[in-house]
Parts: structure tokens; C-alpha cells; sequence
């Protein structure tokens, strides 16, 4: 009976890594997705700006972030000052540090969370004049991830039965072919 439990022991643990695997991979393509409708957003400002428009002409239309899901963008200038924003932002502002990373790689993809509730990917772009920052909510991205990682436990808790099931009958035919 031992090695019938090593076996169940050793399935269940190849099992477990297999499905963290899985996850993992899961939950990074879904958080590098929402990475696109930030980069979109960011980058048509900062087109924009390069052709002379203003940034308050830059934004697309408002958006309440406690309200909406909808992606928004953020004008700074060099001075690292808010001039334009399509959220209404009070209470909270970007971190400093994304800008100076901006300012060092010329780009910065981050996950920003200003308030409990409140999850973004957020890609900024130095331009000319500053900084533009393209962000998007994770709510979807991250209900999506919890409802595979859902599906992924009850599939692991089948695969669980499964092999208790096999280890069993294997244990039965073993103690048959003893007999015979």
C-alpha cells in the first residue's frame, strides 16, 4: 500500500507543478494584454503631440476610474507636472519613479494601483515634451485570471480522483496477478 500512495503522492505533485505552470503562463498573457489598449492610447497621444496639438486636445473622452474600465491617458511635462488627463485623478497621482524610468529607458510598462480597487497596466513614452502615460484597468484581465485559475482547480481536483482511482486499481490488479 505504501508504494500505492508514493505513486498517488508523485502524480499529485508532477500534477500540481503542471497546473502552477499553467497558471502562470495564463495569468502573464492575460497581464501583458492589457498592456495593448494602454500602448494604443499612449501612443496616439503621443503622435499627436507630435504633430503640435495641445494636450488637453490629446486625451481621449473622460472617464471616471472608480466608474469605468475604459482606458485613459496622462500628460506630463518635463518638470514631471500633470498638464492633461482624461480620469479624473484626484486623490491620487503616477509615481515619480515610472517617469524617471521613462526617462532612462525611454519607456516604462508597469502595474499601478492608486487606491485599493483600482488596478492599471500602465505603458508610458517620453516624448518631446514629456512624458505620456496609456493605461488601462486590470479588472477584466484579472477576473479572467481567477476564473481560469478557478476551472484549473476543479480540473486538478478530478485529476486528484483520477489517480487515487488508477492507484487503486492498480493496487487491486497487482494483488490479482500475486494470486495467480
Amino acid at each position: 500500500m505504501k508504494k500505492v500512495v508514493l505513486v498517488w503522492v508523485l502524480l499529485m505533485v508532477a500534477g500540481g507543478f503542471c497546473a502552477g505552470c499553467v497558471y502562470v503562463a495564463f495569468q502573464q498573457i492575460e497581464r501583458q494584454g492589457a498592456n495593448v489598449p494602454a500602448a494604443m492610447v499612449a501612443q496616439q497621444a503621443a503622435y499627436e503631440l507630435s504633430l503640435g496639438e495641445s494636450p488637453q486636445n490629446v486625451l481621449p473622452s473622460p472617464t471616471d476610474l472608480s466608474q469605468t474600465i475604459t482606458p485613459f491617458v496622462l500628460v506630463y511635462d518635463n518638470n514631471q507636472k500633470l498638464l492633461a488627463s482624461s480620469a479624473n485623478m484626484e486623490g491620487f497621482s503616477f509615481p515619480p519613479g515610472c517617469l524617471d524610468q521613462i526617462d532612462n529607458s525611454g519607456e516604462s510598462r508597469v502595474t499601478w494601483q492608486p487606491q485599493n480597487g483600482l488596478r492599471f497596466a500602465t505603458v508610458g513614452i517620453k516624448v518631446k515634451s514629456g512624458y505620456v502615460i496609456g493605461a488601462n484597468s486590470l479588472s477584466e484581465s484579472e477576473n479572467a485570471t481567477q476564473s481560469f485559475g478557478n476551472t484549473l482547480l476543479i480540473g486538478y481536483a478530478l485529476y486528484a480522483l483520477g489517480c487515487a482511482a488508477l492507484a487503486l486499481l492498480l493496487r487491486l490488479l497487482t494483488k490479482r496477478l500475486k494470486k495467480h
